[in-house]
């Protein structure tokens, strides 16, 4: 059983300094985004994969780590919860595991905010280039062409957006 807490130990500061390359790959996929450099950002994404693909193998070693204590955890890699593996190994060495434990927790929360924030920037640009191009095309809802007194409405008025000088 020694062996197997050393063996999760080593796993969780993996995983940790995993979780570390995501949040620095999503603090420059924010500046990438600001910049609008499409290929940075490409190149951003297959490393958020790849750190991804690594964080599930770690997730498969630490369930395997846990099968050969002989501990039940039920867990697969879709159902892995890292504060249930904690909880099953808490009670026999949890001062060990404490600390990389909760450095996994801060650091998970730190991507999810990191990411909800990108998501949001990327939506609200998308919307404002969305409105913009409604705008340019007058893509609009269609403007009545005569008011109730059945006179023409916007009599000598051009379409300002498209006539004013730069």
């Amino acid at each position: 059983m020694k062996t197997s807490i050393q063996t999760l130990e080593n796993l969780f500061h993996e995983k940790i300094l995993l979780y570390q390359d995501l949040v620095e790959c999503l603090k420059r996929e924010r500046d990438v985004l600001i910049n609008t450099d499409m290929d940075a950002l490409w190149e951003i994404a297959d490393q958020k994969q790849s750190a991804v693909s690594r964080i599930e193998s770690v997730r498969g070693k630490i369930l395997s780590a846990l099968s050969e204590a002989t501990v039940d955890h039920r867990m697969d890699a879709v159902s892995f919860d890292i504060a249930r593996v904690y909880s099953l190994i808490s009670h026999m060495h949890g001062e060990r595991i404490k600390k990389p434990y909760l450095s996994l927790v801060n650091l998970k929360g730190e991507i999810q905010r990191r990411s909800q924030e990108n998501r949001l920037f990327i939506e609200e640009c998308l919307n404002f280039l969305d409105e913009l191009i409604g705008i340019i095309a007058d893509t609009g809802k269609p403007k009545d062409v005569y008011d109730n007194g059945r006179s023409l409405r916007n009599k000598g008025q051009a379409n300002l957006l498209l006539h004013r000088e730069v």
